[in-house]
């Protein structure tokens, strides 16, 4: 009992001794606190640097060397080598080498080796090697990641930047992915977006749900809808595409400055006749055709969709092959279909003027078996859950105005 009595002044002593001693350093071991200034470092707390802090709501320090947790916010004046955990908000004037972790705000002037996540935003004014957070990510350089469930916003990103909603930066090295979308001047790597895609200078791919858009494009643009640019040296995949020139254009329909457009009409072995609209580059185009059956009053509507590829192609002569399905129906129960690989020899009566005829070889299908009265060569036939299928030999000719 004598020696816990002696003990406990002896305790007593050490403890206001460490506090003194860490008064009169500008290094401590420790900083404990409630809320600036009722620390352990008063009013002076700016003027250290500690090992390990821990305030209940609010702390101040000079720097951090290990560990910083704050109830609710947390600002040092300086440099923080370790992690600095906050409720709501961290704040940081110098470096962070570690991470800042905190549920609304992160902020620093560079954290260039250190991982800012945070509910809602981080917002660093230097470099940064990864920044996650529900809303909102701003750096001036990222070698790493930004993620963020609305927006991210760089000048320069070496790696990758992803958001739920839009991710903008002047120059991305890397990958650039966003919900809705991705806006950047130049790209050296990805840019994918849910929506849309905008660049001036794409080195890579441009991949979008609806729409990518650049001026330059080396590499390949690929969208659901629309695909814009003025010089393309890759290739377009998209229902339209848009260029002043390109290497390669895969769609529907293709506006190429310098490409093919021809208007013709046709018609094949079931009498199905179509206007077609075949549009694209020197060597691949799209086709898109609306038309009707001349014998089948049944199958009235038609539609058209494929694609052909340029084989050869000289003054007065030009050969192609297409990958083309036809759709005829009456929206009322009645339709007949048919995908058809199709050779066609093309004579150029004139620049603007083409005629062409040639084989095909088809796979249809029909719920009116009187459809399929002049199916040329039939191979193969079978009807089956009453509907006819069917396997044949057949022609498709025409005539085409180049414009």
């Amino acid at each position: 009992m004598k020696a816990l009595q002696l003990k406990a002044p002896l305790f007593t002593f050490l403890f206001f001794t460490f506090i003194s001693i860490s008064y009169a350093q500008e290094k401590s071991p420790a900083h404990l606190g409630f809320f600036y200034p009722i620390s352990t470092h008063g009013t002076e707390a700016a003027n250290y640097t500690n090992n390990f802090s821990l305030h209940v709501l609010t702390g101040i320090s000079g720097g951090e060397n290990g560990a910083a947790i704050y109830g609710l916010a947390g600002m040092v004046k300086g440099d923080v080598n370790g992690a600095q955990i906050s409720g709501l908000w961290n704040h940081v004037t110098g470096k962070v080498v570690g991470a800042q972790i905190a549920g609304l705000l992160n902020q620093s002037s560079e954290a260039s080796e250190a991982a800012q996540i945070a509910g809602l935003s981080n917002i660093n004014l230097g470099n940064s090697a990864f920044q996650a957070s529900g809303i909102f990510n701003k750096a001036v350089l990222v070698n790493g990641g930004q993620f963020a469930g609305i927006s991210n916003i760089a000048n320069q990103i070496d790696g990758i930047q992803a958001s739920g909603i839009a991710s903008l930066s002047k120059s991305v090295t890397g990958m650039q992915v966003s919900g809705i979308a991705s806006i950047s001047p130049k790209i050296d790597g990805a840019q994918i977006a849910g929506i849309a895609t905008l660049s001036k200078t794409v080195k890579g791919v441009q991949i979008a749900g609806i729409s990518n858009v650049a001026e330059h494009v080396d590499g390949v643009q690929i969208s659901g809808l629309v695909n814009q640019a003025k010089t393309v040296k890759g290739m377009q995949i998209g229902l339209i595409n848009i260029a002043d020139s390109s290497d390669v254009t895969i769609g529907l329909i293709n506006i190429v400055k310098n490409g093919d457009h021809r208007l013709g009409v046709s018609i094949d072995e079931n009498f199905n006749s179509f206007l077609t609209l075949r549009s694209g580059g020197k060597r691949v185009y799209g086709i898109l055709g609306l038309g009707t059956n001349l014998e089948v009053k049944d199958l009235k509507y038609g539609f058209e969709a494929g694609l052909g590829l340029n084989l050869a192609e000289s003054r007065h002569f030009r050969l192609d092959v297409e990958g083309v399905s036809k759709y005829l129906t009456d929206f009322e129960g009645s339709d007949f279909s048919k995908f058809s690989f199709q050779l066609l020899p093309t004579l150029k009566i004139s620049q603007g003027i083409h005629l062409f005829a040639g084989p095909s070889l088809s796979y249809m299908h029909s719920s009116d078996i009187e459809a399929v009265d002049h199916t040329g060569l039939t191979i193969w036939d079978e009807t089956w859950r009453e509907n006819y299928h069917a396997a044949l030999l057949g022609f498709t000719a025409g005539i085409n105005v180049r414009f």
